[in-house]
Parts: C-alpha cells; structure tokens; sequence
C-alpha cells in the first residue's frame, strides 16, 4: 500500500504541483543544479521546496518512532503524521476546485514532500534500511549487482519497482478522468495502512 501511494504522490505531484517529484531527491537535486545554472529557475525553486520538506518530514518521522522518556519506540506513528498531511492536501485541493494559486501549489508541493520524507524515513525506522518504499535507484542496483554476480532474482526488488510503476499510472489516469480525485487515491492508500498496523498492534495486544 506504501509503495503505490508513493507511486501515486510523485505521479500526481509532477502532473499537478510544478513538474518536480515529491521524493526523488537525486532528480530533484539535479534540477536544483539546473535552476541554479539559470536554465529555469522556477523549475529550481521548487525542487529546492521539495527536497526541503522532504528532509523535514523525514526529521518529523525520526521524532515519531524515538522512544520518549525511557519507553518503547513508536515506529507506526509516522503513518499517522502523514496522512495527516495527505488528508490536508485533499482538503485544501478540493476546497479550491483544483484549481490553487501559484503560492498554494507550492504549499501543497511542499507537504506531500514532507508526508514521503515521513514515509521513507518511517519505513526505515520500523522495517530496516532495505525496504524503501518511495526510492529505489538503490534497492534496483543491489538487485541487478545480485542477479548478475550471484544469479539471484530478487523479486521482492521487482515487486516493490512494479508496485510503484502502477500507483504511478493509477494517479495519472485519475489525474486526467477524475482531477479532483487523484490526491484522494495516495491518502486513502496511507490510511488503510495506518488502520491494518492498528488492527495487528490490537490482536497482538488481546492475544
């Protein structure tokens, strides 16, 4: 569910909030690069957004899941910050008709950075370094050195790569049928892991 939601946040973030990605910080570094070369500034400006936001929601995360005064770390919790943040971004999308203002759109770039700069660095925390869910440049070339030097196909690597391709294209199909829904698809993906982590939490707490 985390991966097709980020599949669907980057899609619906470079269609509708400026032509930057949400999480991918090496492109959007690189357009930092490009905007500071004056080839387009703007352009610039908002990876710069991005990948700000991105490190501030990651910082959020990190904050979620440390253990306070002595006690046991919260590793779930960053799903609740963000789709707190996706829930407000649907809110305030529909509350302007789709239609945000320069400074609104970037407003809204900015958040749905922070809720992947949450996610990834909430996934690390609660599942380890090898199961990203928004960034794979990594994960891909561990799995190609693997298939190459070892003559193992990590599918799990494909299944995540695929998982991620498909929230993308679902985002963007919504994005031309349905506009006004597209911001919808990420949140509700989010929440329904949010709820599945409580469910088990629960039955583990009852049993």
């Amino acid at each position: 569910m985390l991966t097709f939601s980020a599949g669907a946040v980057n899609a619906w973030g470079f269609l509708s909030l400026g032509g930057v990605f949400t999480s991918v910080v090496t492109a959007n570094s690189a357009l930092i690069g490009i905007g500071l070369g004056g080839a387009d500034p703007t352009l610039g400006g908002l990876a710069a957004v991005a990948v700000l936001c991105y490190v501030l929601g990651a910082a959020g995360a990190g904050a979620a899941g440390h253990p306070h005064r002595g006690g046991r770390p919260h590793r779930a919790d960053f799903l609740l910050l963000e789709l707190l943040l996706l829930w407000a971004v649907v809110g305030w999308w529909l509350a302007v008709d789709g239609d945000p203002s320069g400074g609104e759109r970037t407003a809204m770039l900015g958040t749905v950075a922070a809720a992947m700069g949450c996610q990834n660095a909430g996934v690390r925390l609660a599942m380890g370094a090898q199961m990203p869910t928004a960034y794979l440049t990594g994960l891909l070339t561990g799995a190609v050195t693997d298939a190459v030097t070892d003559r193992r196909i990590q599918w799990r690597v494909l299944g995540t790569t695929t998982l991620l391709i498909l929230g993308a294209a679902a985002a963007s199909l919504l994005e031309r049928l349905l506009p006004g829904a597209a911001p919808l698809l990420p949140a509700l993906l989010v929440t329904a892991a949010w709820l599945t982590v409580h469910a088990r939490t629960g039955a583990r707490r009852a049993s």
